[in-house]
C-alpha cells in the first residue's frame, strides 16, 4: 500500500480514538482499585475518579455519602469539559461531617458526654445543625426570631462591658466564653473573649482591645468609629453569649478542648447514641486552582462547600448546599476575611445555574473576577448575624446575576462591587437586611469602579431597610423597572452621574423616599432621572461636601430630572390598579399611563408609562423559576408578599423601623 494511502486510513481512525470519551463511575461501596468503567465495577472515591478523568470523560456519581476533600488538578478543554455528575434519579451526597467515634456517656440534668481528639467547629443531629451552648437559648432553626435570638445590653453598658440584670437572674456562669456582639449602630457582628464574670452578676466583662480608635481603626467599620459610639453609646446592644455555663437547652453542645470532652443535650434529651451525631471536618468537599472546563452536576453537598481560584469556564449546575460555611471565632473584619471560606468560585466565565444555598453563617454564595454568571438560583436563610458586607449573592467584578431568589437574609440581598460593568436582572429579594440597619436589598458599594453596571426588573420588597443603593462616586450605573415595596427606605443614588428610570418605589415610610445625592464634582448633565414614581423626591447633601447633610426636595431640571410622578397615601387609588392588593401597574388613563418621556431604547412611543411596570402589558414576573419543595412561585406581587410573610416569624416587623435606622 502507498504510505500516503495508509496515512489516510490511520488519522481517522486516531480521530475517532482521541474524540471518544469515557464514563466513570463512583459509588460508595466500589474499590478504587475496581476497573470504574461501569457501575458494576465503581471505584470507591471521587479522588480516584478525577485522577482517571481526561478532557471530555464524565465521572457518574451513584447516590450515597462521600466524605472527601478532593482537589481537582485536571482540567478540561473548551467544548470537551470534564465532568462530576449524579447518575439519574440519584442524589450523591458530598458529606462535610464525620460520625462522632465513641461512647455517649450520661452526665447530669440530661447532658451526655463523649472523648473527642480534635476540636469541634460545628455539630449535627441527624443531619441538622445544632447550637453551640449559648444565652439566650435559641436553636439554629429559631434564628429569625429576634426577641430568642439576642439579648440587649442595659444602659450602664460601657466599651468592654456588658451590664445585664438578665444574665444575674439567669444565675449562670459564662466566663470562658465567646459574645457575638452588634455595637454601636448594629451593622455588623463580631466576636471577643469574656475576660471575666461570675455566677449571679450582671457585670460581662470584654476585650476590646484595638476598639474604637485602636490599629486598624475601623475594624467592625463604621460600628467602631469613636463618632458612632458616641453618638450610639453602649445600652440596647444586641448581643448573645456562648459559654459552657450556658447548656442548659435541647440541642445545645460544648466542646472543652482541655479535656477533649464533647458534651451535648439530644433534641429529645436522650442518649445521642440513638441518634447520627457528627462533627464539621471538612470545609471544601470540591476545589481548585488554576483549573478549567469543568461541570459539577446534580451533587448535593452538606456542611461543605466547593472553591475554584483562577478558574475558567467552570459550571456547576443544579446543586444544593445546605450549611456551606460556618465560623465560630471572628473577633474582627480582619479575621473574618482571613477564616471564613465561603461556596466561592474566583475566575472567568464561569456559571453558577439553578442551585440552592441554604443556612450560611454569613455570605451565601460569591463569584469573583469576570463574565461570570449566577442564574435561576435560590439562596435563603443566611448571613445568619447581619454582618452588612455578607451578601446572600455577591458578585466582584463584571459579572451577572439574573433570575435569582433571595430569602430570610441578616444583611444585604445582592451585593454588586469590584470593577464593572455588571448586570443584574430580574431577581426577587425579600426578608432580607433583617439583622442590620443602615442596609439595602440590592447595593453598588463602590459605585465610581461600576460604570456600565444595569440593575433592572427586579422586586424588591419586605426589606428591613432600603430597596435599592448606589454609593460612592456612582457614575454611569443604570437602575431601571425595578419594583419597590414594602420596605422601611426607598432608594438612594450617590454619586457623579447616575441614571435612574421607570422605577416604582413605595417604601413604608413616606419620608424616606427616592433620594438623590450628588458627590463632589456631579455632572449634573449626565444625570437622568425620569419616569419614576415614589412617595417624594429628595437630594441629601454629600457627606463629603458638610459634616451635617440636611435633606431637601429634589428640584427638577428639564432634560434631566422630570417627568416622575409623586404619589401619597391618597392618591395610591388613582395611580394603581388595585395598590391594595399590589397590583401596581398604572391605572389606564391614570396620572401613569403614558405621561413620561423616551429614556433609552427600552421605552415603546414617544410617551412611556411612569414607572416599572405597563399598564397595556402582563407584568413581568421576577425571580427564579423553582422554590424549595412545599413553596408554589409566585407570579404576582400579591403573592410574592404573602410568601414573604410566611417565610419570616409572625413577631418580625419588617415596617418598623428602629432609633438606630438613620445616617442614610
Amino acid at each position: 500500500m502507498h504510505p500516503v494511502a495508509r496515512l489516510c486510513l490511520i488519522v481517522p481512525a486516531l480521530i475517532l480514538s482521541t474524540a471518544r470519551a469515557a464514563n466513570y463511575y463512583v459509588g460508595p461501596t466500589g474499590d478504587d482499585q475496581a476497573a470504574g468503567t461501569s457501575p458494576a465495577a465503581a471505584f470507591h472515591t471521587i479522588a480516584r475518579a478525577v485522577a482517571a478523568a481526561q478532557p471530555g470523560d464524565t465521572c457518574w456519581l451513584a447516590g450515597g455519602i462521600y466524605r472527601e476533600a478532593v482537589s481537582l488538578t485536571r482540567s478540561g478543554t473548551p467544548g470537551k469539559p470534564i465532568t462530576l455528575a449524579a447518575m439519574p434519579g440519584q442524589v450523591p451526597v458530598l458529606e462535610g461531617t464525620d460520625p462522632v467515634d465513641g461512647r455517649w456517656q450520661r452526665s447530669a440534668n440530661g447532658v451526655w458526654q463523649v472523648t473527642v481528639a480534635d476540636p469541634v467547629p460545628a455539630l449535627f443531629c441527624d443531619g441538622a445543625m445544632m447550637t453551640e451552648a449559648r444565652w439566650p437559648n435559641c436553636t439554629w432553626a429559631q434564628n429569625w426570631d429576634p426577641a430568642r435570638k439576642w439579648a440587649l445590653t442595659d444602659a450602664a453598658s460601657a466599651l468592654g462591658r456588658i451590664q445585664s440584670a438578665a444574665i444575674a437572674r439567669a444565675g449562670i456562669n459564662l466566663s470562658g466564653g465567646l459574645v457575638y456582639l452588634k455595637l454601636s449602630k448594629g451593622n455588623g457582628c463580631y466576636t471577643r473573649r469574656i475576660t471575666a464574670h461570675q455566677a449571679g452578676s450582671p457585670t460581662v466583662a470584654w476585650d476590646a482591645s484595638g476598639l474604637p480608635s485602636g490599629p486598624p481603626a475601623r475594624e467592625w467599620h463604621e460600628d467602631a468609629l469613636p463618632a458612632r459610639i458616641a453618638k450610639f453609646g453602649f445600652a440596647n446592644n444586641r448581643f448573645f453569649v456562648v459559654a459552657a455555663g450556658a447548656l442548659d437547652a435541647p440541642e445545645e453542645w460544648w466542646y472543652d478542648a482541655a479535656s477533649h470532652t464533647l458534651r451535648f443535650i439530644a433534641p429529645d434529651r436522650g442518649d445521642p447514641q440513638s441518634h447520627r451525631v457528627a462533627i464539621q471536618r471538612r470545609v471544601h468537599a470540591l476545589e481548585g486552582a488554576g483549573v478549567s472546563d469543568l461541570v459539577i452536576r446534580g451533587l448535593r453537598f452538606h456542611a461543605c462547600n466547593l472553591q475554584f481560584t483562577g478558574a475558567h469556564r467552570i459550571d456547576v449546575e443544579d446543586c444544593r448546599f445546605d450549611y456551606p460555611a460556618m465560623l465560630r471565632e471572628f473577633p474582627d473584619e480582619s479575621a473574618f476575611k482571613r477564616t471564613y471560606q465561603p461556596l466561592r468560585i474566583e475566575g472567568d466565565n464561569d456559571a453558577i445555574r439553578h442551585c440552592a444555598v441554604a443556612w450560611a453563617l454569613d455570605a451565601g454564595l460569591e463569584v469573583r473576577g469576570d463574565g461570570n454568571l449566577v442564574e435561576d438560583c435560590v439562596v435563603h436563610d443566611v448571613n445568619l448575624d447581619g454582618r452588612h458586607p455578607g451578601g446572600a449573592i455577591t458578585s466582584w467584578g463584571a459579572n451577572t446575576v439574573r433570575r435569582c431568589t433571595v430569602y430570610n437574609c441578616g444583611g444585604v440581598g445582592i451585593f454588586l462591587a469590584g470593577k464593572g460593568p455588571a448586570r443584574a436582572d430580574h431577581n426577587h429579594v425579600f426578608n432580607s437586611g433583617l439583622y442590620c440597619v443602615d442596609v439595602s436589598a440590592f447595593y453598588i458599594p463602590t459605585g465610581e469602579q461600576m460604570s456600565g453596571t444595569v440593575v433592572a426588573y427586579n422586586w424588591l420588597h419586605d426589606h428591613h431597610g432600603m430597596g435599592f443603593r448606589v454609593d460612592q462616586f456612582g457614575r454611569d450605573i443604570t437602575f431601571h423597572h425595578n419594583l419597590v415595596w414594602n420596605t422601611i427606605a426607598g432608594c438612594k443614588f450617590e454619586g457623579t452621574a447616575l441614571t435612574g428610570y421607570q422605577n416604582t418605589v413605595l417604601a413604608d415610610n413616606p419620608a424616606v423616599p427616592f433620594m438623590v445625592v450628588f458627590d463632589p464634582g456631579a455632572d449634573i448633565p449626565h444625570w437622568r432621572i425620569q419616569d419614576n414614581v415614589a412617595y417624594a423626591y429628595v437630594n441629601r447633601e454629600s457627606f463629603r461636601v458638610v459634616e451635617n447633610p440636611t435633606i431637601h426636595p429634589l428640584a427638577p431640571r428639564p432634560g434631566i430630572i422630570d417627568h416622575n410622578v409623586a404619589v401619597s397615601a391618597a392618591t395610591l387609588d388613582s395611580a394603581f390598579v388595585d395598590p391594595a392588593h399590589y397590583d401596581f401597574r398604572p391605572k389606564p388613563g391614570g396620572p401613569l399611563d403614558g405621561t413620561g418621556v423616551a429614556v433609552s431604547g427600552t421605552d415603546t412611543g414617544a410617551h412611556p408609562s411612569v414607572g416599572a411596570l405597563d399598564p397595556h402589558a402582563e407584568p413581568w414576573i421576577a425571580g427564579a423559576d423553582w422554590l424549595p419543595p412545599g413553596q408554589r412561585v409566585p407570579k404576582t406581587a400579591a403573592a410574592a408578599t404573602a410568601l414573604a410573610r410566611s417565610l419570616r416569624p409572625a413577631s418580625f416587623p419588617i415596617d418598623q423601623q428602629t432609633a438606630r435606622y438613620g445616617d442614610q
